[in-house]
This record gives structure tokens, C-alpha cells and sequence, in this order.
């Protein structure tokens, strides 16, 4: 079976990595010339909890590929989905699996090109990095949690399933698109953390910022549980504590407990791509939680400004900084 792994970055380096050193036939691709160059040279470097290894293993850039694959996992940033889509239409077997490794709800994109039994989504629980080129990490093990948009168990679902689960404990479930929904609250959260060179701890140490965090989350669980999700609890929080249902001080309460875990050089959201003023997934993430707040007419003003200010911040016309809080109160007429 040939496998192809769409992005070798933090996620697709570490299973992809795992999957060639126990015997798969795996293929990278990145486009990142300097980074492919160096897998090939020096093998793939990959730092797990139960030993570093290097394997090697072929790394191609997008023209470079050649043939068709059984397999195929996405582990690209939302906002290249549709380009590494439509990439594949060309390389994939008629009866090739694809499989969303991704954050955001990608899964119906891929329902339109290879159908529904054949689409699986992820939701990953390991938080990885790259540490350099050809080189990657994760401090944690890891689990995989997989299944169909439908729910239903298939043939499919099972064979990746069997697949992963010899590298990285997977488990197979019914309430994929709760649970994908569940991930990207936590997604957003570190976006909502973007908007200064600070830890989400040192962001909402004051009143007004924890208050503008849990509106926030409000309006993502809002449109998710509209969109007929039903969330999924998290190890961090559970979701639904964030309802806006629910009294203030309890959903202030839920965020004060949640913060507990979080440290003061913690940067969870996107900062370094900020820095370096490229795109991020906002638009597949906070984005999406507002474009499907407008089909069901649920509000989602703190989401949209957000939008707006992470888009200044990629193009360089905002500073990241703190202040930047102070405008985003400000610009959805929040009184705190």
C-alpha cells in the first residue's frame, strides 16, 4: 500500500515519521525546499517520549510526485486544503482513503472528492513542533481519535484505524464532527491568544479580557451546538461550560479553573507565524464559526473582529501587543 503524506511539517513529520519506521511505505511532501532537502540528505529526525529515531524515507516537493497512492493524509494548515485537494485528484487510486490530520472542520471537503466512506477525519491530542529542518517533536505520545462524518463504522475506517494504532494509540468513534467541533474551541482559543507576544495566562489576568474570553468561546460553542454538534468534553474544559445559557460567573468560573494549567510562557495560537507575517487558519477556524454564525442568524461579533485584527497583524498594518484587547472591547461595543 502507498501511503502519501501531504505536509511534513510538526503532525505529518510525526506520524508519517512512525508510520516508515514500522516497515509502511510512506512518501513526504512539503513545500518547504530547505526542510525536504534535509530529510533527504539526513533521513527525518523525530523526537517522541519512547526514544528519538531517524528514518528515511522519500521527501519530495509537489511537482516531483509521480503515480498513484491507496492513502493519503492531509496534515497541511487549513487554509491549503482546497490547493492540496485538488493536488490529489490526479494521485490518488479509485479507491484511495483520504484522511484530514488538520485542525478546523475539513472533513466535508473531502466528502466531495472521494465521498463519504472514504473521507475520515482526525481530532489529534499531541502537542508537536519543528524544531529545525528535518527535525520534529513531540513531548507527549499522543492519541488519535477517528471516524466518518455519517458515524457509521466501515471497512475503511477500521483499516486506518489498524493502520495508526501500531504507532500511536487511535481510537475509532461515532461523534467525530462533536468532537472536531469540541478541538476547535481549543483551536480558536489559541487565536484568541494571538493578539499579543503573551501567554494566554498573562492575557486574561484582568476582568475584562476573561470576560472577553468567555463571550468569545460563547459565540463558538453557540454556532457548533446550532450546527447540531454535539461537543465532546475536552482533558483541558468542556465546551459546553461556555455556553452562553449559562450564568456569567459559572462560565467565568469554568475559564478560571481551565487557566489553572496554563503557564506563563505558554504560547499556544499561531504567534511565530505572525511574526513572520504569514497566513493562518483564521479564516478556516474563527472564520468558519462566523460564516455559519450568519447561515443560522447567531451573532458572533467578538469572532469577526478578531478576523479582522489577526488579518491586520499577517499584513503587518497592527502590532502585536496587548492593547490590542483593549480595541477588540472596544470594537464589539463589550462594557465588561
Amino acid at each position: 500500500m502507498r501511503i502519501i503524506v501531504m505536509g511534513a511539517g510538526p503532525i505529518g513529520g510525526i506520524v508519517g515519521g512512525r508510520l516508515a519506521r514500522a516497515g509502511n511505505n510512506v512518501t513526504l511532501v512539503d513545500i518547504d525546499v530547505e526542510h525536504v532537502r534535509s530529510i533527504r540528505e539526513r533521513g527525518l529526525r523525530v523526537d517522541v517520549p519512547d526514544g528519538p529515531f531517524t528514518v528515511s524515507l522519500p521527501a519530495l516537493l509537489p511537482y516531483e510526485v509521480q503515480g498513484q497512492f491507496d492513502m493519503g493524509f492531509i496534515a497541511v494548515r487549513s487554509n491549503y486544503t482546497g490547493d492540496v485537494l485538488a493536488f490529489l485528484a490526479s494521485h490518488l487510486d479509485k479507491n484511495a482513503v483520504l484522511v484530514s490530520l488538520q485542525n478546523g472542520i475539513n472533513l466535508p471537503l473531502l466528502e466531495e472528492v472521494v465521498g463519504s466512506d472514504r473521507a475520515i477525519g482526525t481530532v489529534i491530542r499531541m502537542r508537536s513542533r519543528r524544531l529545525d529542518l528535518g527535525h520534529v517533536q513531540t513531548e507527549q505520545r499522543g492519541r488519535l481519535y477517528i471516524g466518518h462524518l455519517h458515524g457509521k463504522t466501515t471497512a475503511q475506517v477500521e483499516a486506518v484505524s489498524s493502520l495508526l494504532n501500531t504507532v500511536i494509540p487511535t481510537e475509532t468513534i461515532s461523534n467525530i464532527f462533536g468532537l472536531l467541533w469540541s478541538k476547535l474551541t481549543y483551536t480558536c482559543l489559541g487565536l484568541f491568544g494571538s493578539l499579543a507576544d503573551e501567554s494566554l495566562k498573562v492575557i486574561c489576568e484582568t476582568e475584562v479580557n476573561r470576560r472577553l474570553c468567555v463571550d468569545f468561546l460563547g459565540e463558538v460553542v453557540s454556532v457548533g451546538k446550532a450546527t447540531g454538534a454535539r461537543f465532546e468534553p475536552l482533558a483541558e474544559y468542556d465546551p459546553l461550560d461556555f455556553h452562553p445559557s449559562r450564568p456569567l460567573d459559572a462560565r467565568l468560573c469554568a475559564l478560571v479553573e481551565t487557566s489553572r494549567n496554563w503557564k506563563s510562557d505558554d504560547r499556544r495560537g499561531p504567534v511565530q507565524q505572525l511574526k513572520r507575517r504569514m497566513r493562518t487558519e483564521v479564516d478556516q477556524t474563527i472564520g468558519y464559526v462566523a460564516e455559519n454564525g450568519d447561515k443560522l442568524n447567531i451573532p458572533t461579533p467578538l469572532c469577526r473582529a478578531l478576523v479582522r485584527m489577526i488579518h491586520e497583524i499577517e499584513k503587518g498594518k497592527r502590532p502585536l501587543q496587548i492593547r490590542n484587547y483593549a480595541e477588540l472591547a472596544d470594537a464589539t461595543s463589550f462594557s465588561g
